[in-house]
């Protein structure tokens, strides 16, 4: 009987070890799957979770037969954990289904950071559409023509921004699916180091989305069928009110001969040269802040952990924005000066951030902790407020706490929380008046009372803690000596 309970205890203290160390992993990567059944509006979605990772690495993808890959997607965390600043990555391939039906999705392998993550696949059921579908190729939007057949271009999200707004810059190929000829994109990497320098604009801040594959993308231009091949894709936030130019560059690209006359296996070089483009910057509008606040769309999300506190407690106030623009750089909120009211202290920073095209989006969260100082009513709103630049509006606006906080309370209900002081309290109060009038310093000691005695309730339990390993160690033991 005893041999059978030490046996269970023992299980039991090992799982709750295990359980303990297994928490501690902070280097969590998984492939994530979207639903396999989905009408065909909806893409199909492969996610690599990516924990602990100061680095964005490049990912190859499966091909799925019968879908089409639409684009990567990265999204950056970076939470607080145990005072701890990590940065979790989620990497996102989109795919489109050309028609409704059913396609397999093999097993494949994705290397991440030399780790390897296996997915069994998965069977892909694409519904049909409720309404008529037209064709999967999309129609390039803007004013690209080329009397070529194959060309390189230069586009711009925006041609006039304010300072500090985003414009989306993207280099793509243009191939049309009728050209003769089989094009060569082995020595690209290289050329585009080059490239990259030349227009990337100066005094500017950049959020790159990494392209991993050279993938074509079905475009019509002008109803003539083409090709596109996105080679570098950017946005860019102006830092001052200066004209962006970029200059005209030229990709070179290996192609075999025409075949007109002898036959000949050797391949030709030709240059593709795109059109210089450049982005007219305005100034903001006088402000006494100017240079110092955020440009964009954004919104604001609060949260106060209490709403009552009592006079010196500290509570949590979370102010978290939200929305486009360059949310890694999002200054902090004006924090009060020190009143008489409340005490606040500096905050704790984390955001996540949303790579979709040409827009970044995410959220920036400022995590404070502010102490009341004086009962009453306290509105966070003449407090905590934080100003920004709408560009779509063309206009200042202030995102400003709409919470408040009731500081102290009852003082009769404060006062029946306070300990009342005991006759032994008091005599040890009054024990330095005794000794001043010149009595002994064991005058009162027949009226304490030495029968109650304190328990500790974490000395309790490190003691059972300390008995229970004792007789583990005492049960390994007697079982080791009797086999």
């Amino acid at each position: 009987m005893f041999l059978e309970i030490f046996r269970k205890f023992f299980v039991l203290f090992i799982c709750c070890l295990s359980a303990s160390y297994a928490q501690v992993a902070d280097n969590v990567t998984a492939i994530e799957l979207s639903a396999t059944t989905f009408p065909i509006e909806r893409p199909f979605t492969i996610s690599v979770h990516i924990g602990n990772s100061e680095t964005r690495p490049v990912l190859a993808f499966p091909d799925i037969p019968g879908l089409l890959k639409k684009g990567i997607q990265t999204t950056v965390t970076a939470p607080e954990n145990n005072d701890k600043k990590r940065t979790n990555q989620v990497i996102t391939q989109t795919y489109e289904a050309r028609k409704a039906g059913r396609f397999i999705l093999g097993p494949f392998v994705v290397k991440v950071n030399g780790e390897e993550l296996k997915s069994e696949g998965a069977v892909l059921q694409v519904q049909p559409s409720a309404r008529a579908s037209g064709p999967s190729s999309t129609t390039l939007v803007g004013s690209t023509s080329s009397p070529g057949a194959a060309f390189l271009t230069l586009r711009l999200s925006k041609r006039v921004v304010y300072t500090g707004e985003g414009v989306g810059l993207t280099l793509s190929f243009f191939v049309a699916d009728n050209y003769p000829y089989v094009l060569s994109f082995t020595a690209v990497d290289r050329q585009l180091q080059s490239i990259i320098k030349k227009i990337r604009p100066a005094n500017t801040w950049e959020e790159n989305r990494p392209i991993n594959e050279l993938k074509p993308k079905p475009v019509l231009i002008g109803g003539r069928k083409f090709r596109e091949i996105r080679l570098y894709q950017s946005v860019f936030y102006p830092l001052t009110a200066r004209r962006l130019t970029l200059p005209a560059i030229t990709l070179h690209l290996s192609r075999p001969r025409p075949n007109i006359g002898p036959p000949t296996s050797e391949a030709e070089t030709v240059a593709f040269t795109s059109r210089p483009i450049s982005v007219s910057v305005r100034a903001l509008p006088s402000h006494p802040l100017r240079g110092q606040i955020a440009v964009g769309s954004f919104r604001l999300n609060e949260r106060l952990d209490k709403q009552r506190v009592s006079i010196g407690q500290s509570v949590r106030y979370v102010f978290a924005i939200e929305g486009e623009g360059n949310v890694a750089m999002l200054p902090v909120p004006s924090i009060p000066p020190k009143t008489a009211d409340i005490d606040v202290f500096p905050p704790e920073e984390h955001h996540t951030v949303h790579h979709n095209g040409n827009q970044v989006s995410g959220r920036k969260t400022f995590t404070f902790f502010i102490v009341p100082r004086q009962n009453g009513s306290i509105s966070l709103g003449n407090y905590f407020q934080w100003i920004y630049f709408d560009p779509q509006r063309a206009k200042y606006d202030t995102l400003r706490s709409q919470l408040q906080m009731q500081a102290g309370g009852n003082e009769a209900l404060a006062e029946a929380k306070t300990p009342k002081p005991t006759e032994t309290t008091l005599l040890a109060i009054n024990a330095p008046l005794s000794l001043a009038q010149g009595q002994s310093i064991y005058a009162g000691v027949k009226e304490l009372d030495s029968t109650h005695q304190p328990i500790s309730v974490p000395v309790l339990i490190r003691a059972m803690a300390n008995v229970l390993i004792v007789l583990m160690l005492l049960g390994m033991i007697f079982m080791f000596f009797k086999k």
